[in-house]
């Protein structure tokens, strides 16, 4: 696959982006936040880490070395609610997808620290997550000037004609096979400027190796009449906060509509054929696996933050964990066990957490696998 670097942007209140836009599945449009606003963002996300880190008991170097996601951050008063009700990203989807209104599925920050928790993104499709009917788009954009070295956004371009597949697996082999004249275009972008991303277009990021963390603020955007389908993304966490009966048009309180709501109808044919868990574990559901592991090891019941919590239960863990030996030192699992306790007390708490499932991983490789394979037998 050709790679080739990207150069090609507009100004926020040209018109002329939209036919790229719909040409090539991603465009850049640079003067989406003003200083301002940008400022403003920046910080009340770094007092968002600072209390999160506070509430958990952590240092805010702690905290970042394993934490990098936040979302529903809107439902915050202040610059993050001011972004999704502002007239620029929602305006910015609604142009783009050629809609007369849209709907925020959800928003979030993704940083990729340049210390801690730093991995590539693999290559995916917005939509293959998405508990909806059909596609839409997302607004990402830059809060920190991001070069190429910084873990920049790529993408196959024009892959959005190309229809969805089934969910991917983070936790997973990475697809790496595209068609060979694909083109993949990597995206460094300004501070404040943003990337429209159709939600069927392939993309990743690499790990950031530049000097200074890379928070990107993204906003997910669906028609406003677009249906919900649980079925097809069972695992999703916006399932939850839906008021809405399976198959009827997606509403709730955490997801606010702009503009007109017009009629759509639902495709003849489920836009891909959901979500296939191939291995024992995967991100879509590697949280509850391993919280229903340890709560059965330890022998306590109550929430899985409870567990991990609680001293007595870690040392069991350990204990047994020695017994059979699945792993001889008692450091490393006390280790990968708090790892485990930060990645699930920030989701509990505050919907925060390891984009990369490093935590979940890295428990399952260090003993989860071997636990798994022995309460499966019982």
């Amino acid at each position: 696959m050709k790679t080739v670097e990207n150069e090609t942007s507009f100004e926020f209140k040209e018109n002329s982006w939209i036919n790229f836009y719909n040409k090539h599945g991603w465009v850049v449009i640079d003067g989406a936040l003003s200083p301002k606003i940008l400022e403003s963002t920046l910080s009340e996300w770094e007092s968002l880490k600072s209390r999160c880190a506070e509430d958990m008991g952590l240092s805010i170097e702690e905290y970042q070395l394993e934490i990098s996601q936040w979302r529903d951050l809107w439902t915050n008063d202040g610059t993050f609610k001011e972004l999704i009700f502002g007239p620029h990203l929602h305006k910015l989807a609604q142009d783009g997808m050629g809609w007369n209104g849209s709907r925020l599925l959800h928003d979030h920050i993704i940083c990729k620290p340049y210390q801690g928790s730093n991995k590539k993104i693999p290559w995916h499709q917005d939509s293959m997550f998405w508990p909806v009917d059909i596609p839409g788009c997302s607004t990402w954009t830059a809060l920190m000037t991001v070069a190429l070295e910084d873990g920049c956004l790529e993408v196959v371009d024009k892959s959005h004609l190309e229809g969805c597949e089934n969910p991917v697996d983070f936790m997973a082999k990475e697809r790496e096979e595209f068609p060979e004249d694909s083109v993949r275009v990597r995206i460094p972008i300004k501070e404040g400027s943003t990337i429209l991303l159709h939600s069927l277009t392939w993309h990743r990021s690499s790990p950031n190796l530049g000097n200074h963390d890379r928070p990107a603020h993204i906003g997910l955007w669906v028609h406003p009449d677009a249906k919900w389908r649980p079925d097809l993304v069972d695992w999703h966490p916006v399932n939850e906060y839906v008021e809405s009966t399976p198959g009827s048009r997606l509403e709730g309180e955490r997801f606010p509509s702009f503009g007109e709501i017009e009629i759509v109808t639902p495709p003849e044919v489920d836009i891909h054929a959901g979500t296939i868990r191939y291995n024992d574990i995967s991100m879509f559901d590697a949280s509850k696996i391993i919280g229903k592991q340890l709560a059965t090891i330890s022998g306590a019941g109550g929430g899985i933050v409870d567990v991990l919590s609680d001293s007595t239960n870690i040392d069991v863990i350990i204990s047994k964990t020695i017994d059979r030996e699945f792993c001889d030192d008692a450091e490393a699992i006390r280790a990968a066990l708090n790892r485990l306790w930060v990645s699930y007390s920030a989701y509990h708490l505050h919907r925060a957490r390891n984009v990369y499932n490093d935590a979940y991983a890295h428990w399952w490789e260090l003993a989860g696998s071997k636990w798994n394979d022995e309460l499966m037998d019982v």
